[in-house]
């Protein structure tokens, strides 16, 4: 669909609504396919970039391009890229990265950083080639030789970020100076280089808080999926991001790449808890096996004293070996391991040998 275009009939489907979204009123944007169809719009992009830059008056961006995955390539003894999710030019010649981050990982911030260096390589390229700066005499293009355009990165995060407090939705992080700041300058020493940083799990203002653009965009982002239907604020422009990824309005090809992002990270995400569930389950039942099997160390060694005081050595020997099997029944109902209950065993017997009241 191209930048501005609406949907005016309801699509004509082969298929069902695949049961992932069924009961859904929208696309959830958090995924890669109702992000991107959210943003279809050079308007809706204009709008949320206007409000998360707070750029007011002439300031706002009157002109924008964007393409959606925009493979960016750096040349070196090892050609390296990233992709980035939207990339944005204006007509004042800042260049700007949208992110929508759902999974938090260890390298993080690494990432940002280095889409940020695409980002700042590619606006330079264009920069130097672009009619302006070739209509410069060479003496002029050689004095800006290092002169970088405004790159701005926007990451919206599914989970919190670095350092942030309860309700700090909206961070910003630049380039200052330690000595600046020890004397209370908090004034960035290069503010073409902006990453605005947004936790969608730390907005959690009702719909009756929404206040502004940037407000709308983050409620409509964090609750779309909730399976309900969400109210436009009176934004026409917002109006439009809705009915555009409603799934009622969706035709098969788009129902079908939401499943299948929907799928993927979510499957990716099962993968990952499952593991660590499974390493906490095995450290749970180990730790199990050892108290069981000191557990009845103890008790064999107890056993065997009562036993010599009363005279009962068939009874303590039928008594340990209930609890032996009593033990070993309880590590099998857990599904431990043949190889663990084994060496539940073993600890068992190398306990008892070390009791001291072992005769």
């Amino acid at each position: 669909m191209s930048k501005n275009k609406q949907r005016k009939t309801k699509p004509v489907r082969k298929r069902p609504i695949p049961e992932s979204l069924q009961g859904q009123v929208y696309l959830d944007p958090k995924f890669d396919t109702g992000f991107k169809e959210l943003f279809d719009s050079e308007d809706a992009l204009k709008d949320f970039l206007n409000g998360i830059l707070q750029l007011e008056g002439d300031d706002k961006i009157k002109n924008l391009s964007f393409t959606f995955d925009k493979t960016i390539t750096m040349r070196s003894s090892l050609s390296k890229k990233v992709i980035l999710d939207i990339f944005a030019t204006t007509g004042t010649g800042r260049f700007i990265d949208v992110e929508m981050q759902k999974a938090e990982h260890d390298f993080f911030i690494d990432r940002a950083v280095l889409y940020k260096a695409f980002l700042i390589i590619k606006g330079k390229q264009a920069m130097d080639h672009s009619k302006e700066f070739l209509a410069l005499s060479k003496e002029e293009r050689e004095s800006k030789r290092y002169e970088l355009p405004e790159a701005v990165s926007i990451w919206i995060c599914d989970f919190s970020l670095p350092d942030s407090k309860e309700g700090e939705y909206i961070d910003e992080w630049a380039l200052y100076s330690r000595n600046a700041i020890k004397s209370g300058t908090t004034v960035p020493i290069f503010t073409k280089n902006k990453y605005i940083m947004i936790s969608l799990p730390q907005f959690k203002k009702s719909a009756g808080e929404i206040k502004d653009s940037v407000d709308a965009w983050l409620y409509l982002l964090n609750h779309a999926g909730d399976g309900k239907e969400l109210p436009d604020f009176g934004n026409k422009i917002l109006e439009e991001a809705l009915e555009r990824i409603k799934v009622d309005n969706a035709d098969d090809e788009l129902l079908t790449r939401q499943e299948k992002d929907m799928v993927t990270k979510e499957e990716f995400s099962t993968i990952v808890a499952s593991r660590v569930l499974k390493e906490l389950a095995k450290a749970r039942t180990e730790a199990q096996a050892e108290g069981l099997a000191e557990g009845r160390a103890e008790g064999r060694a107890e056993g065997r004293a009562e036993g010599r005081a009363e005279g009962r050595a068939e009874g303590r020997e039928k008594g340990l070996a209930e609890g032996r099997a009593e033990g070993i029944d309880i590590l099998e109902s857990l599904g431990v391991s043949s190889d663990l209950i084994e060496k539940a065993r073993k600890i068992a017997a190398e306990k008892a040998k070390e009791s001291p009241s072992n005769p």
